[in-house]
């Protein structure tokens, strides 16, 4: 059953309430009150779509109740109903009370359901704009989070990848190679630019498949393999279903970045790194030997991959640790 539009008749003669209860119950729901001390009670605690006030009451006269309805209900419809021809009542109802119609008596029951019904329609008009309105602000809001999210999350990509340390320790081994051992040079050489490639021509993409970001790494991991040798220990298990499902460019890559920056690699302490799929979860588990104040970190990288993924999906990114073991899960979606 469709539900009644509400309306509060205020009048002070309690045979007029009566007669507009009797005559109009059955196309709206009516609420009554004889004062407009009555009608701002009635406000204060029930929903109403419009209020019908007699102009000429004592202690507060339509007009008067209008202006307070105005400043606590401004989108509840207001008409000021009164038998007098009151030029400067008009007036002020129009200016003061901001009403939307002003109505004479004695009132033809046809003639009022009418202006009703045309008012009404234009209440629900003008609240569904306001709602449309709204949604539409919210969405553009939301949009230009999304892109200032993207642009940031592009420059946290370069950042991260094109920094000094990365940069100078990769020429550094490369000048170290081309003496002793050029074959191995080339080799390096080649890896060196894929890594820079991938990067410029996956940092557009909000997301890539799992087997080219496991692409990317191979060559990534190449890179840190001739910088820590059997000090750094990579395991990668994933099963070959997963490998279609999409996650956030270098995605993996920051989580490998972030256990080789924040933890001690040597012989004696070698890093290892293992990779796999859990469900529909990419995990990342290395053991834990921090680097101590060399370590510490803004958590800059992972606010950020976190952004990306709210971006794309409701499922979380899941980071967990204890004394020995770090662990970090990504979805792939």
């Amino acid at each position: 059953m469709e539900e009644k539009y509400r309306i509060l008749y205020v009048d002070d003669e309690k045979d007029n309430l009566t007669a507009f209860r009797a005559v109009l119950r059955r196309y709206y729901e009516i609420l009554t009150a004889q004062s407009g001390e009555e009608a701002l009670q009635i406000l204060a605690n029930e929903k109403v779509d419009l209020v019908i006030s007699d102009q000429r009451m004592p202690k507060m006269t339509g007009v008067e109740l209008f202006e307070q309805v105005s400043k606590d209900y401004p989108d509840i419809i207001r008409m000021v109903l009164t038998g007098y021809s009151d030029v400067q009542s008009i007036i002020d109802a129009i200016n003061k009370g901001k009403v939307n119609h002003f109505i004479t008596k004695p009132w033809n029951v046809e003639e009022l359901r009418l202006i009703l019904d045309k008012a009404l329609e234009t209440y629900v008009l003008r609240f569904r704009n306001k709602t449309l309105e709204h949604e539409n602000s919210q969405l553009v809001i939301k949009t230009a989070k999304m892109e200032k999210e993207h642009i940031l999350s592009q420059y946290e990509i370069l950042k991260n990848q094109i920094n000094p340390h990365f940069l100078f320790n990769s020429m550094n081994i490369l000048s170290s190679l081309i003496p002793r051992n050029p074959q191995t040079a080339v080799k390096f050489t080649k890896q060196f630019s894929k890594v820079f490639r991938t990067l410029l021509e996956m940092n557009e993409e909000l997301t890539i498949p799992l087997e080219q970001e496991l692409d990317f790494i191979k060559s990534y991991l190449f890179l840190q393999k001739m910088r820590f040798d059997k000090s750094l220990q990579i395991q990668v298990r994933i099963a070959k279903s997963k490998l279609g499902l999409q996650l956030p460019p270098f995605g993996l890559q920051l989580l490998i970045e972030n256990a080789i920056k924040h933890n001690i690699i040597s012989e004696e302490m070698p890093l290892k790194i293992s990779i796999s799929n859990e469900k529909d979860y990419l995990k990342v588990e290395n053991n834990l030997q921090l680097r101590g104040r060399d370590g510490t970190s803004t958590g800059i990288g992972l606010k950020n991959l976190k952004a990306r993924y709210k971006m794309l999906t409701d499922a979380p990114v899941i980071l967990q640790s204890d004394e020995k073991v770090y662990i970090a899960k990504i979805p792939l979606i």
